[in-house]
């Protein structure tokens, strides 16, 4: 059971701040929410009932499990899928594991492949680009609040370690 003030990983919608822990009543059934602000959209309000929160929530990562994964981004990714729909349908299913060793696998493969890309002057597909904006926003963020330094300069330790 998490509390008021606790800020944890919320499935795709990264950090978030336990603002509340309330009970509401919804077709006559009452149950116990989490009131979740996540930390990245002020104007969001995430509830989700507390017996859910396993399958929801997770503790952010801690600073010796986000530095062996921030070195791990020296090694290749994930493999990479030539056809588009085979592509994102294996992506997706990472993404849905909640593991941030796979989803940080995934990262790396997305931004070797958008260098790659531009590299031969080609236009990264669009789907790719939105899926490594997410991966970057909620992985460098998490990352930031574990080792205490800005998303910044994790970005940029991860691309010295791509070189």
């Amino acid at each position: 059971m998490y509390n008021v003030g606790d800020v944890v990983i919320y499935s795709s919608h990264g950090l978030c701040s336990i603002e509340d822990i309330c009970e509401q009543t919804f077709s006559d059934i009452t149950k116990t929410y989490y009131v979740l602000q996540p930390l990245n959209d002020s104007k969001l309000t995430i509830r989700t009932p507390t017996d859910n929160a396993k399958k929801q929530l997770r503790n952010i990562i801690e600073k010796e499990e986000a530095i062996q994964i921030l070195h791990s981004f020296t090694s290749p990714g994930v493999e990479w899928i030539e056809q588009n729909t085979h592509r994102m349908r294996f992506h997706v299913e990472i993404i849905k594991t909640g593991d941030r060793q796979k989803q940080a696998n995934l990262l790396n493969t997305l931004l070797r492949k958008k260098f790659e890309y531009e590299a031969n002057e080609k236009k990264f597909p669009n789907q790719e680009e939105k899926l490594l904006q997410s991966l970057q926003e909620i992985i460098f963020s998490e990352f930031s609040v574990a080792l205490d330094k800005p998303s910044d300069e994790i970005y940029e330790y991860v691309l010295t370690q791509l070189n």
